[in-house]
């Protein structure tokens, strides 16, 4: 008999399976720089995590990170996964966030391409 999953399980299975294949690193001030085809996870505050990686294409430096967001009983919500991909050339950068309630920390994840590296660093902003 076949079982549905769930989308959260669903995905998490996915970003599982991808990570499996790469290698993998906690994203620390001493490691933020990341190698191509290398795994790196954020933490974007207790509920939320990403993943990122690159892979050099013909038409640049594609940069793919997969957020995973944690459900919670109150709602009922399974959490959610969202997926960002973008082409980015030497000096350009992205930046992703997580929404928090007014007041508290947020945690931006930003990515850049300097020369033939990628760097990825969390900045904490203040939410208003």
């Amino acid at each position: 008999m076949f079982r549905f999953l769930t989308k959260a399980a669903y995905a998490a299975a996915m970003v599982s399976g991808a990570i499996a294949f790469m290698a993998t690193a906690q994203a620390t001030e001493e490691n933020r720089v990341v190698q191509e085809g290398q795994g790196i996870v954020t933490a974007l505050g207790t509920k939320a995590s990403a993943v990122t990686y690159w892979t050099s294409q013909a038409d640049g430096w594609h940069v793919v990170t997969t957020v995973n967001t944690a459900g919670t009983e109150d709602t009922g919500s399974d959490g959610n996964v969202v997926r960002f991909t973008s082409v980015l050339a030497p000096g350009q950068s992205q930046s992703i966030s997580v929404p928090v309630a007014i007041g508290e920390v947020q945690p931006v994840l930003n990515i850049r391409r300097v020369a033939d590296r990628i760097e990825i660093e969390q900045e904490p902003v203040l939410s208003y």
